[in-house]
């Protein structure tokens, strides 16, 4: 058994959700500054009346997500006018420059709004901080106090979280979190690790890439090939893959029809967005430049590899294993210290649905533009999931997609706890009968126990394999660590043998674990039931209509099921 879903109905009746403080990670200070964020103390900041008191989450201070129907002059002028009278601070809207995006894809409105400091006569300024201004929003709103603002509205406006990937990591980072290193459930993990305290683990496979059959063949069997976009890291050069190197910059390319694409029109999209947030305002910022995994190591003094490189390798090699006739949507928005901004993730997710608008357009539908799925791994744990369900703007854009028959299938995450991890707890929201639902999905071990490290509780739908999964891996990583080594002496000539070098992975393949491969895992197989179904049952992929997509991933998700049973 590779996999299986979960009813609510077929739940353990003793099992519940528990969305106490538990399972955020403590974040080193660095890494915090390093991104402009900070965690939420809830014992120490204000709370508006009347709405739920919050809970732990890591969120940065100079940003908030807004819907582009709140930055319209009038609405956000009565916003600015409160927030500079309560709380000495304004909303700057982001406008990026598309003028250098290289690619048919269009530009989206930006969710990212910036903070800033505005003077309040006779008062002493207040430190910069969403958290201060969104609670300032929610006050006056409830007194009425913002003209042409209604509450609906504020809901609509949330913190941008700090995502982190749904991998297990030897770093100091985690490693010495007292949440997790103190935890019974979590020490446990120690299983999953390799002497050197990296779940990474250099491994050497005697396989051929799988056979990927070729566009003509897809095309007769299925109506075209299948797309799944991976909002991740990136990719760097790997042969089964089809990423190789290129001289100058960027450093990679990939071939005609490889396992792996990129959108430099999307990946320019993202980068103009953010570099016009960090000229409105928003220090410290890193921005993403292209879609390339990178830098190998964030301190070449030290030389360890950082937390996520490797990350999009490793997924885009899930699918190449399980589903080789798809090709895989590479984006870049995942930083390799395994930070997300949740406005990237918005910015990439409404990326795709404007391409997959484009393939369903009634006019002049173009099937080769249709995105089939979107795997996530990673996510983050909110202050309020009494609310999240309408202050999130994520969760606008992925509503979209679903409405648009893209399935998406996110990491339920790695904290050992039951504490609701989004995007993935998503999946427990209602919905009516015959739309798609978000497929959240915990890891299992490969003799299909549910693993020690993966998040549980009711809102995980679905479990498959993801811990010591075997997966491509960057051919050009060698980090600082040494081998242990012996020399021995035999006449003349000198003899040495050398241990495993555990950050050398230029084999092209790891053992890794986390709920991150679990994703991809059951994405690839939902996405090959698709193709059988397209043998089987002619729901051919080039149905060009967003009622064929939907029509499609739920009979693959249903085959699925039946499958199991």
């Amino acid at each position: 058994m590779e996999c299986y879903f979960v009813s609510p109905d077929d739940a353990d009746p003793s099992d519940h959700d528990d969305d106490s403080g538990l399972g955020v990670v403590t974040l080193p200070l660095g890494l915090l500054a390093r991104h402009g964020a900070r965690v939420l103390n809830p014992s120490a900041v204000p709370v508006a009346n009347g709405w739920p008191t919050p809970k732990t989450t890591v969120y940065r201070t100079r940003t908030l997500l807004v819907p582009p129907r709140l930055q319209q002059d009038q609405p956000l002028g009565s916003i600015n006018e409160l927030l500079a009278t309560r709380v000495g601070m304004q909303l700057v809207p982001v406008r990026p420059d598309y003028r250098a995006s290289r690619g048919p894809i269009p530009a989206v409105p930006p969710v990212t709004m910036v903070l800033k400091q505005v003077p309040r006569p006779g008062q002493a300024p207040l430190p910069v901080d969403a958290w201060t201004a969104l609670t300032a929003l929610r006050d006056a709103v409830d007194q009425g106090d913002i003209p042409d603002v209604s509450k609906s509205d504020v809901q609509g406006i949330s913190l941008e979280h700090l995502m982190r990937g749904g991998t297990l990591t030897g770093s100091p980072e985690i490693h010495g979190s007292p949440e997790i290193h103190g935890s019974p459930e979590i020490h446990g993990s120690a299983g999953y690790f390799s002497a050197s305290g990296d779940s990474r683990i250099p491994v050497q496979v005697y396989l051929d890439a799988p056979y990927r059959r070729s566009v003509t063949e897809c095309e007769d069997d299925y109506g075209r090939r299948p797309v799944v976009a991976v909002l991740d890291t990136g990719v760097r050069m790997h042969p089964w893959l089809g990423v190789v190197p290129e001289e100058g910059t960027p450093p990679y390319t990939t071939v005609p029809d490889a396992s792996v694409q990129v959108n430099q029109g999307m990946q320019d999209v993202i980068y103009a967005t953010g570099q016009a947030a960090q000229q409105a305002g928003d220090e410290p910022r890193v921005l993403i430049a292209d879609p390339w995994d990178r830098p190998v190591t964030s301190d070449p003094l030290v030389g360890e590899v950082n937390d996520a490189l490797g990350h999009g390798t490793a997924i885009a090699g899930i699918f190449r294993q399980a589903v080789p006739a798809a090709t895989v949507l590479s984006l870049r928005i995942m930083h390799s210290d395994d930070i997300v901004y949740e406005g990237d993730l918005v910015t990439a997710l409404n990326l795709v649905s404007a391409q997959v608008t484009l393939a369903q357009d009634p006019a002049r539908p173009r099937p080769d533009l249709m995105v089939d799925a979107v795997s996530l791994s990673c996510g983050y744990f909110c202050e309020s999931a009494q609310d999240v369900t309408y202050t999130s703007v994520l969760k606008g854009a992925i509503d979209e997609l679903l409405a648009q028959g893209v399935m998406i299938v996110a990491a339920a995450g790695n904290s050992s706890v039951r504490r609701r991890y989004y995007p993935a707890a998503f999946a427990d929201a209602p919905r009516p009968d015959g739309t798609l639902p978000v497929i959240s999905v915990g890891a299992l071990n490969p003799n299909c126990s549910r693993a020690v490290f993966s998040d549980d509780g009711r809102w995980v739908t679905a479990w498959a394999s993801g811990a010591m999964v075997i997966t491509t891996f960057p051919t050009d990583v060698n980090g600082a660590l040494q081998p242990a080594s012996e020399e021995h002496a035999n006449g003349h000539h000198r003899r040495t043998r050398e241990g495993l070098d555990p950050d050398d992975f230029r084999s092209g393949f790891v053992c890794w674990s986390g709920t991150s491969f679990a994703a991809p895992a059951l994405a690839a197989w939902l996405t090959q039931a698709m193709l059988a179904a397209a043998l089987d049952d002619g729901l051919k992929l080039s149905g060009p209509t967003a009622a064929d997509a939907v029509a499609r991933a739920i009979h693959a998700i249903t085959r699925r099921q039946q499958q199991e049973s």
